[in-house]
């Protein structure tokens, strides 16, 4: 997901290279990174019936590789309702979904956030210790278009400069709506950006007319006044659909059934809570360090979910071969590489129930 080549832990004022995290002991963020946000989300956080763990301090700790941003609100949200379901939670932060796929592979942290394209990787590399248990997130990666320029249909890109990240699923998201949508993607001129800094900066000086990455780079560029989103060209806008995120979690977590159900418990909750944009905004702000503003804007364009969607992850894996993720197409292997066991357990549905792309995330689709 992220290009960074660096892990910074706030809470201890540390910047640490990827190779020293994936080689030793990961650094952790507790309760104490998110104590400010706890009696906010409390007081404006939609209320549920609780689930009870008995008395007493949990004894228990799941963690839990991800980023620090926005589009991960869920997780974060996590240390707050954790001990509410007998476990206390450590976030490792690790920027990219390579290296936190491969923390929780070697069993360094027990969940970690994934992408669409990523299951179809792990198969094809032969990991047979990791599942995919839920879904996490639809949009928070789009297009922007420089304020200034006018693109009101996906034809209007063609001979305009786009910047894209390579390797990213919303790049391929990006070139799959425009050829569905009936743009010469050869037409388009497609130029790299290595970081949100440069995306920034590109836009501020007008070497491309628009950017395809996530949010809240998106949403940041937006309130400054240097780009919009366009009514009518959203990559979600196509067959893969708007699944974005997922969840990840090892064998070893997955046979501790009590854990991982109270996990799930924790984690449907925290994600019903996201769609709260008040408690999404108190969280997003101290987890992504941006303003209220950039918060509100992209909560308009993402949904988290816990429904996994399988037809967007083998459509995707489809892909593999010709965008460089996989060297296969394992496609016919991608439903078997969700294990439903703990999200059915928290929520008492059934497989069906949980698979699918949220009717609510359709409805976010600029069309």
């Amino acid at each position: 997901m992220h290009d960074d080549s660096t892990v910074r832990s706030r809470r201890e004022g540390l910047t640490l290279s990827r190779r020293s995290l994936l080689g030793g002991s990961l650094r952790v963020a507790g309760a104490a990174a998110l104590a400010p946000a706890a009696a906010a989300l409390a007081s404006c956080a939609p209320t549920g019936t609780p689930s009870t763990s008995g008395s007493g301090a949990p004894t228990k700790t799941v963690t839990i590789a991800v980023s620090r941003g926005i589009n991960s609100s869920a997780i974060w949200n996590l240390v707050n309702l954790g001990p509410k379901y007998g476990f206390n939670v450590n976030i490792s932060e690790l920027f990219t979904y390579a290296d936190q796929q491969k923390a929780v592979q070697n069993e360094q942290v027990m969940v970690a956030t994934t992408g669409v394209t990523n299951p179809a990787t792990l198969i094809d590399s032969g990991v047979t210790n990791v599942k995919v248990i839920a879904g996490q997130l639809d949009g928070g990666s789009n297009i922007i278009i420089r304020k200034g320029v006018t693109a009101n249909t996906w034809k209007d890109l063609e001979g305009k400069t786009i910047g894209v990240t390579p390797g990213t699923y919303a790049r391929i998201e990006f070139i799959s709506a425009a050829k569905e949508k009936g743009a010469d993607v050869t037409k388009i001129n497609m130029v790299n950006i290595s970081s949100p800094a440069t995306a920034l900066d590109s836009l501020t000086k007008g070497d491309v007319d628009g950017i395809v990455l996530f949010s809240p780079t998106l949403d940041i560029a937006v309130t400054q006044g240097l780009a919009y989103y366009p009514d009518h060209i959203d990559i979600g806008d196509s067959s893969l659909g708007p699944a974005n995120g997922l969840l990840l979690a090892n064998q070893k977590f997955l046979d501790d059934k009590d854990l991982s159900t109270a996990f799930m418990k924790g984690y449907v909750e925290s994600v019903n809570q996201m769609h709260d944009e008040q408690a999404f905004t108190t969280l997003g702000t101290l987890v992504a360090s941006v303003k209220p503003e950039v918060c509100k804007l992209a909560f308009k364009y993402l949904w988290f979910s816990e429904l996994v969607d399988v037809d967007a992850m083998t459509k995707a894996a489809k892909l593999g071969p010709d965008n460089g993720f996989a060297k296969t197409d394992v496609s016919s292997k991608i439903a078997g590489f969700v294990d439903y066991g703990p999200l059915k357990a928290a929520t008492g549905k059934t497989e069906k129930d949980l698979t699918g792309t949220p009717p609510e995330a359709l409805k976010q689709v600029r069309k």
